[in-house]
């Protein structure tokens, strides 16, 4: 084996006196797959299911196998399984000792016999952590290939059908490698040129997402709960929309999944253009969203309600929350969505990417995000999560003069993207006083908005949205429900 903290915790569950243990381990280190498969290299099963599942590997069980079966809090086991069992608690942080649980619960297996042999004398939070692990595992500065990447951007764009479920989730990662290299400036000028595809893309078939069907998938966000009512009335459904989330932050929050998460992703369309006052609104709304609508929680809780009322449900089995998660009492609730907002007040006050991805990253552990998600599926809920539009590094085109704000920001949005008169004169004066700008906007009755990387405004650079490019548009659609190990 060649790994003293395996072979350490190996011997710990061997040494119980009984060959079926039921293991409280809500950290769910046990369910990573890498340890299952170690475990059962040694004889242990790892097994994490419903009472049947349970009573089944009870029953198949050989005589000189020892059977754990993983819960949070050790309840709901069958008589006959508890009186033939012995019981124990898992923390990792109980084995490895002075280092941040979160740090290190994704880690790979020798970086954590390397902490095992090395305990920590002192506590040490998470940045100290993170510094010590990378110290000890340095990471070579990552070869990217320009050449093979931008060949195989241009293959996807070349497409009879482009698949732009495949070009965000390759430009997202190839992005989040970027970020902090010398290769930025090479992938931000590749998303340059999958832009100008992408403004085709919505010139042609944007429009027709506003009557298209939701049964196989919600193809703009005012489709997701038709989707949802569709293919999971019936079930607990918790949707969580996290504002301003571009397809690359959520492979950030993804990379830390825990294994027990089964996701299926997906992508949709934000509304344009893409500001939450009308993106968000249409997702709640479940339709064309009403430009005069006044975005606030409360109003976003009534589009909910209001929704499923209307599909039969009773109130009582609906429930919103705004900037917090709320796991308490969710016995008869059906129906729960979760706004999250700090992540898009995060993005507003970034400059570069390097910003973002550290506020990013911060945000996951802060919000304990995965931890909400773990309480939601283990209360029978399947969780939905999506975005209400993106956000993109963007240069200033210049700001706006006093005549020129002047009847402007008519919907409230921090977008620096787009504006909106109320009136069409101002809106043709503004076109017709700047023509330098007329191919990098698209003009949509009095609002315009860039579809290219330029905000209105004077900053070098800034982190927005509002506009049209696809990092603001193409959003995730995620479904994440219980895996169970067979």
């Amino acid at each position: 084996m060649n790994n003293s903290f395996i072979e350490h915790i190996v011997s710990y569950f061997n040494s119980i006196d009984k060959k079926i243990i039921l293991v409280e381990n809500p950290d769910k280190f046990l369910l990573r797959e890498d340890i299952i498969k170690v475990f059962e290299d040694n004889n242990i099963l790892i097994f994490n299911g419903t009472d049947i599942e349970q009573r089944i590997k009870f029953e198949l069980k050989s005589l000189d196998t020892t059977l754990i079966f993983t819960t949070d809090d050790n309840q709901n086991y069958l008589e006959d399984i508890i009186y033939n069992s012995s019981k124990t608690t898992f923390h990792l942080s109980n084995f490895i000792k002075g280092y941040h649980s979160y740090s290190i619960l994704n880690a790979k297996l020798d970086c954590l016999d390397i902490l095992f042999k090395n305990p920590s004398i002192k506590p040490l939070s998470k940045a100290d952590t993170d510094n010590y692990i990378i110290n000890l595992f340095p990471k070579k500065e990552s070869v990217f290939n320009n050449l093979v990447f931008e060949n195989k951007i241009n293959e996807l764009l070349q497409s009879k059908t482009v698949d732009w479920f495949e070009i965000i989730n390759e430009y997202s990662n190839a992005l989040l490698l970027a970020i902090n290299t010398k290769y930025l400036e090479e992938i931000i000028a590749i998303g340059d040129i999958i832009n100008i595809h992408f403004q085709k893309e919505l010139e042609q078939n944007f429009k027709h997402l506003f009557s298209s069907s939701a049964i196989k998938k919600p193809k703009i966000v005012s489709k997701i709960l038709d989707y949802i009512t569709h293919n999971n009335k019936s079930n607990k459904i918790a949707l969580i929309v996290i504002d301003g989330m571009a397809f690359w932050q959520y492979n950030c929050i993804k990379s830390l999944f825990p294994s027990s998460f089964n996701t299926i992703e997906d992508f949709t369309f934000s509304w344009l253009p893409s500001i939450t006052q009308l993106s968000r609104q249409a997702i709640f709304r479940g339709d064309y969203p009403d430009k005069e609508y006044n975005q606030n929680p409360k109003n976003e809780e009534k589009l909910w309600e209001n929704y499923w009322i209307n599909k039969g449900l009773d109130k009582f089995e609906i429930r919103y929350n705004h900037d917090k998660i709320d796991t308490s009492n969710l016995e008869r609730i059906t129906k729960f969505a979760i706004v999250l907002k700090d992540l898009d007040d995060k993005m507003h006050s970034s400059t570069d990417y390097t910003d973002l991805k550290g506020l990013t990253q911060n945000w996951i552990e802060r919000s304990e995000i995965i931890k909400n998600i773990e309480k939601l599926i283990e209360s029978g809920f399947e969780v939905f999560i999506t975005s209400d539009h993106g956000n993109i590094l963007t240069n200033g085109w210049r700001g706006l003069n006093s005549r020129e704000k002047l009847g402007t920001n008519k919907s409230g949005s921090r977008s620096q993207r787009h504006i909106e008169y109320t009136n069409k004169i101002s809106a043709d004066e503004f076109l017709e006083a700047n023509p330098e700008i007329q191919q990098s906007v698209v003009r949509e009755d009095n609002a315009i908005y860039f579809k290219n990387n330029f905000n209105f405004s004077s900053k070098d650079s800034v982190i927005t949205h509002g506009g049209s490019h696809f990092l603001e548009v193409i959003i995730p659609f995620i479904k994440i429900t219980k895996k169970y190990h067979e």
